[in-house]
């Protein structure tokens, strides 16, 4: 499967919202789930460092592409993100926030146009 290259802003945006993650108590934290009693990494983080990697493939794009249609159209999401500390807003921004919402769709678009 080929290769995508990630805008340098989105891999920017996610590798902040890494940091910034991290820095917050384990409670506070995105995308943590409760695995086998403990509290480990989630899909957003998984996401955000595959985007920090500089390379996605199709499989990543129509992932993102699903978690966008289900968390960016929800007005209960957007007034959460509104607050730049919340969970919600730390969660968008791991999986590249608005500008990797755009270019999930004109990559995707533009592979399958070249099938």
């Amino acid at each position: 499967m080929p290769k995508i290259r990630v805008p340098r802003e989105i891999q920017i945006l996610a590798k902040r919202a890494i940091d910034y993650n991290l820095e917050q108590p384990i409670s506070k934290r995105a995308s943590y789930k409760d695995e086998k009693g403990k509290r480990v990494p989630g899909t957003g983080m998984k996401t955000a460092r595959r985007l920090t990697s500089g390379e996605v493939d199709l499989q990543q794009l129509e992932l993102m592409d699903a978690w966008f249609a289900r968390h960016g159209e929800s007005d209960k999401e957007a007034k959460a993100r509104q607050d730049k500390t919340s969970k919600a807003a730390i969660a968008w921004a791991l999986w590249g926030g608005t500008p990797a919402r755009s270019w999930v769709k004109r990559a995707i678009k533009s592979l399958r146009s070249k099938e």
